[in-house]
């Protein structure tokens, strides 16, 4: 694995949270789509009714998230407009203790293992 030297924003990670899917979309549409950007290690497709239409993209190398976050945000995929962000796990952390204080579910798309499917991991060539 070569690490490429230049600087890249702190937010920046290999993990996209991609938002907006269309229900029916399948983890292989969605390696078609996003494994254009480069090699990916596993993608997790929200499958409870908390999560549908979301999922985590997780890229080997970061220039390539970055590349695909840049080109697939606000991309029109299966007449829906996806909207593509970096995973930042501190927010989701803060969300989770806020809503744990407030009294409210603490299960999020990025917090529960059971609510998000995962996919194998496959290489690209």
């Amino acid at each position: 694995m070569s690490y490429n030297t230049r600087k890249v924003s702190a937010e920046i990670n290999r993990i996209l949270f991609v938002k907006n899917l269309s229900y029916n979309v399948t983890s292989e549409e969605l390696y078609d789509l996003f494994g254009r950007f480069g090699s990916i290690r596993q993608i997790r497709l929200g499958n409870a009714q908390g999560t549908k239409g979301t999922a985590f993209v997780v890229y080997d190398d970061i220039q390539d998230a970055k590349t695909a976050c840049d080109k697939l945000s606000g991309f029109n995929f299966q007449s829906r407009y996806l909207v593509v962000l970096y995973h930042q796990p501190d927010k989701n952390m803060l969300a989770a203790a806020a809503a744990a204080a407030s009294g409210g579910s603490t299960t999020n798309g990025a917090d529960s293992a059971d609510a998000i499917g995962a996919t194998p991991r496959r290489r690209m060539q």
